[in-house]
């Protein structure tokens, strides 16, 4: 599976954003190459499960959708032909 590749702008801001809960909530001051290594590690090992999950929501979708299609064609079953 292809690994998830971030537009250059929402990529750096997330760095920063990591950077900035690194230094407040672990006391841990990183460089701008680490972050971003971090970053890029943690969308590798959570592009499949992220993407699985999608799967997984879709199917519901569909399933949900294909329930009122079911009961939609059953209601137009005819249960008795009139003669004329």
């Amino acid at each position: 599976m292809k690994v998830l590749k971030l537009p250059k702008d929402e990529k750096d801001a997330l760095i920063s954003d990591l950077q900035e809960h690194l230094d407040v909530e672990l006391g841990v001051t990183v460089g701008q190459i680490a972050a971003e290594q971090l970053i890029d590690y943690m969308l590798q090992q959570l592009t499949a499960p992220i993407y699985n999950l999608a799967i997984e929501d879709a199917i519901k979708g569909v399933r949900d959708r294909m329930t009122v299609l079911e009961d939609d064609l059953y209601a137009l079953k005819v249960t008795k032909l009139t003669r004329r």
